[in-house]
């Protein structure tokens, strides 16, 4: 495996970041899984330069880019406190997106994406990392099981009109 590279993401990054997060939302999401409608509506609202930007800016998000010669092929968004998408019992952090560019699944990317999330949580001690996956994607729900991860709860995500039922999976630190 080539060296991935993590890097903090910057607000003078917040272009890259919204292309990283519009392509691998569209290419794990899109049709056929879903439908164009639903897709596009989903990311008119959530991948915009105005909604990044605001993420960025917000002080209980992070966000770090993989990369491998200097090209993005990763990231992740980190967020603690009310920053997290489901209000939880205890001191945690959130994964909230973990994805990598299509070429390069199966390559450890995501892997250490989720280290890298792990070590984070560490520095900041928390109790635990959760995430939310949506139960119609096995592979993901089987990747962060092999991590160690358990289902504690669900909930619902609206992708357009479509509620689909996210898992809630954590790990005690």
């Amino acid at each position: 495996m080539e060296k991935v590279e993590i890097v903090n993401v910057q607000l003078k990054d917040n272009q890259e970041l919204l292309d990283i997060g519009y392509k691998t939302f569209y290419d794990a999401f899109g049709p056929p899984v879903n439908s164009e409608e639903n897709i596009q509506s989903y990311l008119k609202e959530k991948f915009t330069l105005e909604t990044i930007s605001k993420e960025l800016k917000n002080p209980h998000s992070e966000f770090y880019f993989a990369k491998i010669n200097n090209e993005i092929v990763g990231y992740i968004k980190l967020n603690s406190k009310d920053a997290q998408t489901e209000a939880v019992n205890g001191d945690a952090i959130e994964i909230e997106r973990i994805y990598v560019v299509k070429e390069y699944q199966g390559k450890q990317i995501g892997q250490v994406l989720l280290d890298t999330s792990l070590e984070v949580a560490k520095q900041k001690k928390v109790d635990f990392i959760w995430l939310g996956v949506w139960d119609q994607n096995p592979g993901a729900i089987r990747f962060y099981k092999r991590n160690g991860f358990k289902i504690f709860d669900k909930h619902t995500f609206m992708l357009g009109t479509d509620m689909q039922t996210d898992m809630m999976m954590r790990l005690a630190l």
